[in-house]
C-alpha cells in the first residue's frame, strides 16, 4: 500500500486553486462591512473570473502564449488578493469567512510567486 503524496509536495491544479479563491471571496462580499471593502472584493473576483474563464478554453499550463497573455492580468490580481489578505481583517469579522480567504489566496498567490 503506497500513501498518497503529501498536499505539500503536490503541484497544485491552478483551475482548482483560483476557483477556490472565487468562492471564498464570493462569500467575503457578503459579510464585508463596507462598501470600498465590497468594491475591492468584487474587483478581485471579477479578475479571477477572467482567468477562470481563460482555463476553461484551454489548458493554461499547456498553452505558453496564452500563459504569456494572461500574466499581467495575474500580476494584477496577485497585487489585489495581496492587498486583500492584508485587509481580511477590517472586512470581516466572520472567523470562518476569513480563514477561508486567506487559506485560498495563499494558493493563488503560490501558484506563481516570481510574477
Amino acid at each position: 500500500m503506497s500513501a498518497a503524496p503529501s498536499p505539500i509536495l503536490q503541484n497544485p491544479d491552478p483551475g482548482a486553486t483560483y476557483q477556490a479563491a472565487y468562492d471564498a471571496l464570493g462569500r467575503a462580499y457578503w459579510d464585508a462591512s463596507d462598501v470600498h471593502s465590497k468594491d475591492l472584493i468584487y474587483g478581485a473576483q471579477q479578475a479571477i473570473g477572467d482567468i477562470l474563464t481563460a482555463i476553461n478554453q484551454q489548458q493554461l499550463t499547456a498553452n505558453t502564449a496564452l500563459f504569456v497573455q494572461l500574466t499581467p492580468k495575474i500580476k494584477a490580481i496577485n497585487t489585489a488578493l495581496a492587498a486583500i489578505q492584508e485587509q481580511i481583517t477590517t472586512i470581516t469579522k466572520n472567523i470562518d469567512t476569513a480563514a477561508t480567504v486567506i487559506s485560498a489566496v495563499t494558493k493563488v498567490l503560490s501558484l506563481y510567486p516570481d510574477l
